[in-house]
């Protein structure tokens, strides 16, 4: 039987590289997105943003953030307004507030639009 030793070097380095698969994971997600960043230093900066914006509202794990910068980059200013504060501070599962946030972002987005048509 194999045993496997870690030193305490490569153990304190993993939460950095978990941090950075997973904003790799996100930055992939943003791309994604219809009119996605135009470059690396873009994606960036709309990935900072609302990976700070999540924390502030208490926001960790990885699907729930996702949502919040689908959110983000639908609406860039959607943490501004009361409604999403409600979604945001609700005391509800974090997913669920996640969800609402989303869901609210693309209806004031696809409002917009149709103001904009007219």
């Amino acid at each position: 039987m194999m045993a496997w030793t870690l030193t305490q070097e490569e153990l304190d380095r993993m939460p950095s590289q978990q941090q950075r698969v997973r904003q790799y994971a996100l930055a992939r997600h943003l791309l994604e997105l219809p009119d996605p960043p135009a470059d690396w230093p873009e994606c960036k900066a709309q990935l900072d943003a609302g990976l700070s914006r999540a924390a502030e509202a208490g926001f960790t794990s990885l699907p729930a953030v996702t949502l919040l910068l689908e959110a983000l980059h639908s609406v860039p200013d959607a943490f501004e307004h009361a409604e999403v504060q409600g979604y945001l501070y609700s005391g509800a599962l974090e997913q669920f507030r996640a969800e609402r946030v989303l869901e609210w972002a693309r209806e004031h987005k696809q409002h917009k639009e149709k103001v904009d048509e007219l």
